[in-house]
Protein backbone atom coordinates (compact mmCIF):
# COMPACT_ATOMS: atom_id res chain seq x y z
CA UNK A 1 0.00 0.00 0.00
CA UNK A 2 1.37 3.39 -1.03
CA UNK A 3 0.40 6.75 0.45
CA UNK A 4 0.02 9.59 -2.06
CA UNK A 5 -1.07 13.19 -1.70
CA UNK A 6 -3.44 15.51 -3.52
CA UNK A 7 -3.23 19.21 -2.60
CA UNK A 8 -2.12 18.44 0.97
CA UNK A 9 -4.62 15.62 1.48
CA UNK A 10 -3.34 12.09 1.94
CA UNK A 11 -4.78 9.15 0.04
CA UNK A 12 -3.88 5.49 0.18
CA UNK A 13 -3.24 3.93 -3.22
CA UNK A 14 -4.84 0.60 -2.44
CA UNK A 15 -6.92 -2.00 -4.29
CA UNK A 16 -10.32 -3.15 -3.09
CA UNK A 17 -8.96 -6.55 -2.02
CA UNK A 18 -6.29 -4.77 0.03
CA UNK A 19 -8.95 -2.54 1.59
CA UNK A 20 -10.86 -5.64 2.70
CA UNK A 21 -7.68 -7.11 4.20
CA UNK A 22 -7.13 -3.89 6.14
CA UNK A 23 -10.72 -4.01 7.40
CA UNK A 24 -10.15 -7.57 8.60
CA UNK A 25 -7.15 -6.37 10.60
CA UNK A 26 -9.10 -3.39 11.96
CA UNK A 27 -11.92 -5.62 13.23
CA UNK A 28 -9.46 -7.89 15.03
CA UNK A 29 -7.72 -4.94 16.67
CA UNK A 30 -8.47 -3.53 20.10
CA UNK A 31 -8.28 -0.01 18.67
CA UNK A 32 -10.96 1.97 16.85
CA UNK A 33 -10.52 2.78 13.16
CA UNK A 34 -11.99 5.24 10.69
CA UNK A 35 -12.14 4.99 6.87
CA UNK A 36 -12.74 7.95 4.54
CA UNK A 37 -14.06 7.31 1.03
CA UNK A 38 -12.63 10.33 -0.80
CA UNK A 39 -14.09 11.99 -3.89
CA UNK A 40 -13.29 15.23 -5.79
CA UNK A 41 -16.04 17.22 -4.03
CA UNK A 42 -14.39 16.46 -0.71
CA UNK A 43 -11.05 17.74 -2.02
CA UNK A 44 -12.77 21.00 -2.99
CA UNK A 45 -14.45 21.24 0.44
CA UNK A 46 -11.15 20.67 2.24
CA UNK A 47 -9.53 23.70 0.58
CA UNK A 48 -11.56 26.09 2.75
CA UNK A 49 -12.52 23.76 5.59
CA UNK A 50 -9.38 23.25 7.68
CA UNK A 51 -11.21 21.14 10.27
CA UNK A 52 -12.39 18.75 7.57
CA UNK A 53 -8.92 18.52 6.02
CA UNK A 54 -7.41 17.64 9.41
CA UNK A 55 -10.04 14.97 10.00
CA UNK A 56 -9.39 13.34 6.62
CA UNK A 57 -5.65 13.34 7.15
CA UNK A 58 -6.08 11.68 10.56
CA UNK A 59 -8.16 8.80 9.19
CA UNK A 60 -6.69 5.29 9.31
CA UNK A 61 -7.46 4.73 5.65
CA UNK A 62 -8.37 7.19 2.89
CA UNK A 63 -9.53 5.41 -0.26
CA UNK A 64 -10.49 6.68 -3.69
CA UNK A 65 -14.23 6.76 -4.31
CA UNK A 66 -14.03 8.62 -7.60
CA UNK A 67 -12.23 8.34 -10.91
CA UNK A 68 -11.31 12.02 -10.64
CA UNK A 69 -9.06 11.23 -7.68
CA UNK A 70 -7.19 8.60 -9.69
CA UNK A 71 -6.84 10.93 -12.67
CA UNK A 72 -5.41 13.65 -10.39
CA UNK A 73 -2.88 11.26 -8.87
CA UNK A 74 -1.72 10.24 -12.33
CA UNK A 75 -1.55 13.81 -13.60
CA UNK A 76 0.36 15.13 -10.58
CA UNK A 77 2.89 12.30 -10.78
CA UNK A 78 3.27 12.47 -14.55
CA UNK A 79 6.72 13.41 -15.81
CA UNK A 80 7.13 15.87 -18.64
CA UNK A 81 6.28 14.49 -22.07
CA UNK A 82 9.30 16.06 -23.73
CA UNK A 83 12.62 14.31 -24.23
CA UNK A 84 15.78 16.06 -22.99
CA UNK A 85 16.75 16.97 -26.57
CA UNK A 86 13.30 18.41 -27.35
CA UNK A 87 13.29 20.20 -24.02
CA UNK A 88 16.57 21.96 -24.80
CA UNK A 89 15.29 23.04 -28.20
CA UNK A 90 12.09 24.50 -26.74
CA UNK A 91 14.02 26.18 -23.91
CA UNK A 92 16.09 28.00 -26.52
CA UNK A 93 12.96 28.98 -28.41
CA UNK A 94 10.53 29.89 -25.62
CA UNK A 95 12.57 30.02 -22.42
CA UNK A 96 11.65 27.91 -19.38
CA UNK A 97 8.34 29.28 -18.15
CA UNK A 98 6.43 28.74 -21.42
CA UNK A 99 7.91 25.23 -21.56
CA UNK A 100 6.65 24.48 -18.08
CA UNK A 101 3.14 25.66 -18.92
CA UNK A 102 3.07 23.84 -22.28
CA UNK A 103 4.27 20.63 -20.65
CA UNK A 104 1.70 20.81 -17.86
CA UNK A 105 -1.15 21.43 -20.31
CA UNK A 106 0.00 18.56 -22.51
CA UNK A 107 0.05 16.24 -19.51
CA UNK A 108 -3.34 17.54 -18.40
CA UNK A 109 -5.06 16.56 -21.66
CA UNK A 110 -2.95 13.46 -22.22
CA UNK A 111 -3.85 11.86 -18.87
CA UNK A 112 -7.52 12.81 -19.29
CA UNK A 113 -7.85 11.41 -22.82
CA UNK A 114 -5.79 8.32 -21.99
CA UNK A 115 -8.12 7.53 -19.09
CA UNK A 116 -11.21 8.15 -21.21
CA UNK A 117 -10.27 6.20 -24.36
CA UNK A 118 -7.54 3.71 -23.38
CA UNK A 119 -9.50 0.78 -21.90
CA UNK A 120 -6.42 -1.14 -20.71
CA UNK A 121 -5.02 1.94 -19.00
CA UNK A 122 -8.40 2.74 -17.45
CA UNK A 123 -8.73 -0.82 -16.13
CA UNK A 124 -5.31 -0.58 -14.50
CA UNK A 125 -6.14 2.78 -12.93
CA UNK A 126 -9.63 1.79 -11.72
CA UNK A 127 -8.30 -1.14 -9.70
CA UNK A 128 -7.35 1.47 -7.10
CA UNK A 129 -10.90 2.78 -6.82
CA UNK A 130 -13.19 1.42 -4.12
CA UNK A 131 -16.70 2.75 -4.58
CA UNK A 132 -18.58 3.25 -1.31
CA UNK A 133 -21.55 1.20 -2.52
CA UNK A 134 -19.36 -1.73 -3.56
CA UNK A 135 -17.43 -1.55 -0.28
CA UNK A 136 -20.66 -1.96 1.70
CA UNK A 137 -21.68 -5.00 -0.34
CA UNK A 138 -18.23 -6.55 0.00
CA UNK A 139 -18.20 -6.03 3.75
CA UNK A 140 -21.46 -7.98 3.96
CA UNK A 141 -20.12 -10.64 1.60
CA UNK A 142 -16.92 -11.12 3.62
CA UNK A 143 -16.93 -14.15 5.88
CA UNK A 144 -15.09 -12.32 8.65
CA UNK A 145 -17.93 -9.81 9.00
CA UNK A 146 -20.74 -12.38 9.15
CA UNK A 147 -20.73 -12.36 12.93
CA UNK A 148 -20.08 -8.63 13.27
CA UNK A 149 -22.79 -6.31 14.47
CA UNK A 150 -23.47 -3.54 11.93
CA UNK A 151 -25.29 -0.24 12.44
CA UNK A 152 -26.66 1.80 9.52
CA UNK A 153 -26.88 5.52 10.23
CA UNK A 154 -27.98 8.40 8.02
CA UNK A 155 -29.57 9.30 4.67
CA UNK A 156 -33.18 10.50 4.33
CA UNK A 157 -36.24 9.44 6.25
CA UNK A 158 -36.76 5.67 6.08
CA UNK A 159 -33.79 5.12 3.77
CA UNK A 160 -31.54 3.33 6.27
CA UNK A 161 -34.37 0.95 7.19
CA UNK A 162 -34.95 0.17 3.49
CA UNK A 163 -31.19 -0.44 3.14
CA UNK A 164 -31.43 -2.86 6.07
CA UNK A 165 -34.33 -4.73 4.43
CA UNK A 166 -32.52 -4.99 1.08
CA UNK A 167 -29.24 -6.12 2.63
CA UNK A 168 -30.96 -8.73 4.82
CA UNK A 169 -32.74 -10.03 1.74
CA UNK A 170 -29.42 -10.39 -0.09
CA UNK A 171 -27.42 -11.53 2.95
CA UNK A 172 -29.75 -13.50 5.27
CA UNK A 173 -27.04 -13.91 7.90
CA UNK A 174 -26.32 -10.18 8.10
CA UNK A 175 -26.25 -9.01 11.71
CA UNK A 176 -27.73 -5.53 11.32
CA UNK A 177 -28.46 -4.24 14.82
CA UNK A 178 -29.73 -0.77 13.95
CA UNK A 179 -30.89 1.40 11.05
CA UNK A 180 -31.96 5.01 11.43
CA UNK A 181 -31.77 8.46 9.92
CA UNK A 182 -29.90 9.86 12.90
CA UNK A 183 -29.18 13.57 12.53
CA UNK A 184 -31.22 15.68 10.14
CA UNK A 185 -29.66 19.11 10.63
CA UNK A 186 -26.08 20.33 10.27
CA UNK A 187 -26.14 21.64 13.82
CA UNK A 188 -27.74 19.40 16.41
CA UNK A 189 -28.12 19.91 20.17
CA UNK A 190 -25.86 18.03 22.55
CA UNK A 191 -28.85 16.28 24.11
CA UNK A 192 -30.05 14.89 20.75
CA UNK A 193 -26.53 13.78 19.88
CA UNK A 194 -26.17 12.05 23.26
CA UNK A 195 -29.49 10.32 22.68
CA UNK A 196 -28.28 9.03 19.32
CA UNK A 197 -25.01 7.76 20.77
CA UNK A 198 -26.91 6.09 23.59
CA UNK A 199 -29.09 4.18 21.09
CA UNK A 200 -25.98 3.03 19.25
CA UNK A 201 -24.21 1.96 22.44
CA UNK A 202 -27.22 -0.05 23.59
CA UNK A 203 -26.78 -2.51 20.69
CA UNK A 204 -22.94 -2.46 20.73
CA UNK A 205 -22.16 -2.49 16.97
CA UNK A 206 -18.72 -3.47 15.66
CA UNK A 207 -19.14 -1.59 12.38
CA UNK A 208 -20.82 1.80 11.96
CA UNK A 209 -21.73 3.00 8.45
CA UNK A 210 -22.50 6.73 8.44
CA UNK A 211 -24.33 8.36 5.52
CA UNK A 212 -24.64 12.01 6.55
CA UNK A 213 -22.72 13.21 3.50
CA UNK A 214 -19.33 14.93 3.54
CA UNK A 215 -17.99 16.79 5.45
CA UNK A 216 -20.65 16.26 8.11
CA UNK A 217 -20.20 12.49 8.40
CA UNK A 218 -16.40 12.60 8.73
CA UNK A 219 -16.46 15.38 11.33
CA UNK A 220 -19.20 13.61 13.29
CA UNK A 221 -17.28 10.33 13.32
CA UNK A 222 -14.11 12.10 14.42
CA UNK A 223 -15.93 13.88 17.26
CA UNK A 224 -17.96 10.92 18.51
CA UNK A 225 -16.15 7.65 17.76
CA UNK A 226 -14.51 7.44 21.20
CA UNK A 227 -17.96 7.77 22.78
CA UNK A 228 -18.97 4.48 21.11
CA UNK A 229 -16.37 2.00 22.48
CA UNK A 230 -17.82 -1.10 20.81
CA UNK A 231 -17.31 0.35 17.32
CA UNK A 232 -14.09 -1.03 15.84
CA UNK A 233 -14.67 0.46 12.40
CA UNK A 234 -16.56 3.56 11.26
CA UNK A 235 -16.92 4.46 7.57
CA UNK A 236 -18.39 7.56 5.95
CA UNK A 237 -20.39 6.22 3.00
CA UNK A 238 -21.96 9.38 1.57
CA UNK A 239 -24.90 8.74 -0.75
CA UNK A 240 -24.43 4.96 -0.92
CA UNK A 241 -27.62 4.28 1.06
CA UNK A 242 -29.71 6.02 -1.60
CA UNK A 243 -28.54 3.47 -4.18
CA UNK A 244 -28.76 0.38 -1.97
CA UNK A 245 -32.28 1.37 -0.88
CA UNK A 246 -33.10 1.77 -4.60
CA UNK A 247 -34.23 5.33 -3.96
CA UNK A 248 -31.90 6.20 -6.84
CA UNK A 249 -31.08 3.83 -9.68
CA UNK A 250 -27.38 3.06 -10.01
CA UNK A 251 -25.60 3.69 -13.30
CA UNK A 252 -25.50 0.86 -15.87
CA UNK A 253 -22.35 -1.29 -15.84
CA UNK A 254 -20.97 0.42 -18.94
CA UNK A 255 -21.00 3.77 -17.10
CA UNK A 256 -19.40 2.20 -14.03
CA UNK A 257 -16.59 0.63 -16.05
CA UNK A 258 -15.78 3.94 -17.72
CA UNK A 259 -15.92 5.88 -14.47
CA UNK A 260 -18.88 7.93 -15.71
CA UNK A 261 -21.32 7.34 -12.86
CA UNK A 262 -21.25 11.08 -12.14
CA UNK A 263 -22.66 11.70 -15.64
CA UNK A 264 -25.43 9.15 -15.11
CA UNK A 265 -26.33 10.84 -11.81
CA UNK A 266 -26.52 14.17 -13.62
CA UNK A 267 -28.90 12.69 -16.20
CA UNK A 268 -31.16 11.41 -13.40
CA UNK A 269 -30.91 14.53 -11.25
CA UNK A 270 -30.19 17.69 -13.29
CA UNK A 271 -30.47 19.72 -10.07
CA UNK A 272 -27.09 18.25 -9.09
CA UNK A 273 -25.41 20.35 -11.79
CA UNK A 274 -23.62 22.52 -9.19
CA UNK A 275 -22.19 19.48 -7.43
CA UNK A 276 -21.14 17.94 -10.75
CA UNK A 277 -19.54 21.25 -11.72
CA UNK A 278 -17.52 21.21 -8.47
CA UNK A 279 -16.49 17.57 -8.91
CA UNK A 280 -15.52 17.85 -12.57
CA UNK A 281 -14.69 21.44 -13.57
CA UNK A 282 -13.61 23.11 -10.32
CA UNK A 283 -11.66 20.04 -9.25
CA UNK A 284 -9.82 19.80 -12.58
CA UNK A 285 -8.93 23.49 -12.48
CA UNK A 286 -7.74 23.16 -8.89
CA UNK A 287 -5.43 20.30 -9.80
CA UNK A 288 -4.19 22.07 -12.93
CA UNK A 289 -3.43 25.25 -11.00
CA UNK A 290 -1.68 23.28 -8.27
CA UNK A 291 0.53 21.52 -10.81
CA UNK A 292 1.45 24.79 -12.55
CA UNK A 293 2.41 26.40 -9.23
CA UNK A 294 4.38 23.35 -8.25
CA UNK A 295 6.30 23.41 -11.52
CA UNK A 296 7.12 27.11 -11.12
CA UNK A 297 8.61 26.38 -7.70
CA UNK A 298 10.91 23.83 -9.31
CA UNK A 299 12.27 26.28 -11.90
Amino acid sequence: MKIDEIVDIKIDRITTSEVLEEIKIFLLSEKQHFIVTLNPEMIIEAQDNVQFKDVVNKADLVISDGIGILWALEFLKKNKLFSIKSRNIIINMFFIKPLSLISVLCNFFYTFLNLLFNSNHRKNILKYRTHGIDLIYQIFESTYSSNKRIYLLGAGEGVAKKVSINLRRQYPNANIVGAEEGIKKNHVSESLNCSLIQRINEVKPDILLVAFGAPKQEIWINDNLKKMPSVKLAIGVGGSFDFISEKIKRAPIIFQKKGLEWFWRLLLEPKRIKRIYNAVIRFSLLILNYKIKKNKQCI
